[in-house]
């Protein structure tokens, strides 16, 4: 372990990688609050909405999904098999988000957001805060605790990192270490990349923020249902991409590509239906 800490002191995370990471960012906030100002201003959404859609995301998604997959990943005697089985594991992941995530949309669409009904478009605010959210916690978090150790490893200031590391087991302290060379050796554009995917993810999200809130005003399972079936499939295969290949630009051309069909579907579903309201 020491050896490995001792190369750390004689390399530096290149400053272009640096720029990325603020770039990266500052896009994960900047992206979903310009949404919620558009919105607000073009078509007097409730910010309430925005609000409610990113604490449902963070209670459903970060806290009860995430003991979910505790319980069933490593407490239950199927965990080491699904995680040990790429399709298995990828049709778990997508089941799991798909109905912690819609469900957990549906119940903060049905309880909390009654008085925002009259406005349709407030879903789409509902979205820019359930995607948003997740961009920032998981793009803008992850962009600030690599641009803290890339400061680190600059100014030769591990140290204390470094002590803390020596605590833990021998082969979890490596890997920790080992894994900081790869904002030393990544290409610069690679840090973009996380938030280059959160725009069609937010978009997703709109997009199935828009089916939810029809299956809670019509009364309609069924539109809940798909909202799950369609969450599931991208999930899935995106996890399936990722088992497959490294690609970078096959990975997230083919989360663009599944993205762009289900909310085309989507849009032809909620389009279909108003159509045959104003023929009735």
């Amino acid at each position: 372990m020491e050896e490995i800490y001792n190369k750390l002191q004689t390399v530096t995370v290149p400053t272009a990688s640096i720029a990325c990471m603020i770039i990266s960012g500052l896009l994960s906030v900047a992206v979903p609050v310009l949404i919620a100002i558009y919105l607000r201003k073009k078509y007097n959404c409730n910010l309430k909405c925005f609000l409610i859609g990113a604490l449902v995301w963070i209670v459903f998604a970060k806290i009860l999904e995430a003991v979910a997959h505790y319980i069933v990943l490593f407490k239950s005697p199927a965990g080491a098999t699904i995680q040990g089985n790429l399709w298995m594991y990828a049709l778990y992941g997508g089941l799991m988000a798909g109905l912690f995530e819609e469900v957990g949309r549906f119940v903060g669409m049905h309880y909390f957001l009654k008085d925002c009904r009259d406005n349709d478009r407030n879903s789409l605010m509902y979205g820019a805060g359930h995607g948003g959210i997740e961009a920032i916690i998981l793009v803008g978090l992850g962009m600030l605790q690599n641009i803290a150790v890339s400061f680190q490893i600059n100014n030769r200031a591990l140290g204390p990192s470094y002590e803390v590391l020596k605590t833990l087991p021998e082969e979890q302290g490596i890997a920790s270490l080992n894994s900081l060379f790869q904002l030393v050796d990544a290409e610069p554009y690679l840090f973009l990349t996380g938030m280059v995917e959160r725009i069609p993810a937010i978009a997703f999200h709109i997009a199935l923020s828009v089916l939810v809130w029809k299956a809670v005003k019509e009364k309609k399972v069924l539109y809940l249902i798909l909202a799950i079936l369609f969450h599931f499939i991208l999930d899935a295969a995106a996890v399936l991409i990722t088992g497959v290949t490294d690609n970078v630009v096959a990975i997230e051309g083919f989360i663009y590509a599944m993205s762009a069909v289900i909310i085309c579907v989507i849009v032809l579903l909620t389009r279909k239906k108003k159509e045959e309201a104003v023929t009735v």
